[in-house]
C-alpha cells in the first residue's frame, strides 16, 4: 500500500514519513516505521492493519481547504454535548480524519471559552485533547500547503 519515503497521516500523531518497512517478530510480519514531522515519535504500524488503523495518504490541497472551511466556528455546548464529550473526543482523535479534528477543535475551543466566561477551569484532559487535535491539523496543513500556509488560519497563532 505505501512505500519507504512516502508521506502519510496517522491518527493522533498527524503527518509523517515512512522511514522503513521492517519485518518484526517470529512470524516476520511487515511493519511501517513512521517518523512524525512535528515530534520525535516513531510508530510501527502493521502493514496488514494499516488502513484499519487509520493510516492514510495526505489530502490534496483542494480537499484540505474544503475540510478546513469550518475551522473556528463556534459550537453551542449543551448538556448532551457535555455528557457525550469524553466519548466523542476520543472517537474523533482516533479517526485520523481532518473533518473530525476540525469539529473537535471547534467543540473544545467553544467549551474552553464557555468555561472562561463562567470563571471555571477547563479540564486538563480536554486541554490535552485540544492540543493533540490542533497539532494534528497543523501537521497536515504544513505538509500539504507548506509551512507558511498555517498563517492563513489565525486559530493556530499562539
Amino acid at each position: 500500500m505505501f512505500k519507504k519515503g512516502e508521506k502519510v497521516v496517522y491518527p493522533r500523531h498527524g503527518a509523517g514519513k515512512i522511514i522503513a518497512i521492517e519485518k518484526i517478530g517470529e512470524d516476520n510480519e511487515k511493519y511501517y516505521k513512521i517518523k512524525f514531522f512535528n515530534s520525535s515519535v516513531l510508530v510501527s504500524v502493521p502493514v496488514k492493519k494499516a488502513e484499519e488503523m487509520g493510516l492514510r495518504r495526505p489530502m490534496t490541497k483542494k480537499e484540505l481547504t474544503k475540510a478546513l472551511r469550518s475551522l473556528g466556528e463556534k459550537i453551542k455546548i449543551t448538556k448532551k454535548t457535555l455528557v457525550t464529550l469524553d466519548a466523542v473526543s476520543r472517537e474523533k482523535l482516533a479517526s485520523g480524519k481532518v473533518e473530525d479534528m476540525v469539529y473537535l477543535v471547534n467543540l473544545l475551543k467553544s467549551l474552553a471559552k464557555q468555561k472562561e466566561e463562567e470563571n471555571k477551569n477547563f479540564s486538563y484532559s480536554y486541554s490535552d485533547r485540544l492540543e493533540i487535535a490542533h497539532d494534528f491539523l497543523k501537521s497536515e496543513i504544513e505538509l500539504v500547503m507548506g509551512k507558511n500556509a498555517i498563517k492563513k488560519y489565525p486559530l493556530f497563532s499562539r
